[in-house]
């Protein structure tokens, strides 16, 4: 899909984006393929652009919105700039992460209390499927009961059959 430009894309998607399901059903395999095409094509470009300017307004705002967290005594929540013509609101989100060791080690302690762990710990084992098929198979052979596996959502991938 290298070939078709991202206006070029954005042009066909909009022609199809209004279709129903019953309308798109009536597409023959060819018009399907080329409509994931350009969709594929379009949300890569759309991807690519959010990235840009999501960079953009860091650079060109992000020391004024850390200056106003800064002010406010905050590191998260919503901040206003007011940037000429456009006020400007800046999300600043969350994100948590548990240092592991740390969570291993209050859990034991929780154990050894005699209190239930899972009272106050969600409590997740998990095999990487990269180590997984590392393993040796008496190895996995002790762990195959445990490891379920069920089918994931499909994914529908086109592409024009090659000529006989």
């Amino acid at each position: 899909m290298s070939t078709t430009s991202m206006s070029e894309a954005m042009r066909a998607v909009s022609a199809w984006v209004d279709l129903s399901v019953a309308e798109l059903m009536t597409l023959t395999p060819m018009q399907t393929l080329r409509a994931v095409e350009h969709l594929e094509a379009a949300t890569a470009g759309l991807d690519t652009l959010r990235r840009n300017l999501d960079a953009a307004l860091d650079a060109t705002y992000g020391e004024r919105i850390r200056r106003a967290c800064a002010e406010a005594g905050q590191d998260v929540g919503l901040v206003d700039i007011d940037a000429d013509e456009v006020c400007l609101r800046v999300a600043i989100a969350e994100q948590v992460a548990w240092d592991q060791t740390q969570l291993a080690a209050m859990a034991a302690r929780i154990a050894k209390g005699g209190e239930c762990v899972e009272a106050y710990l969600d409590i997740t084992y998990d095999i990487p499927e990269t180590r997984w098929s590392q393993w040796p198979p008496t190895l996995r052979d002790s762990f195959a009961r445990a490891r379920l596996v069920t089918p994931g959502p499909p994914t529908y991938r086109l592409r024009p059959r090659d000529p006989v």
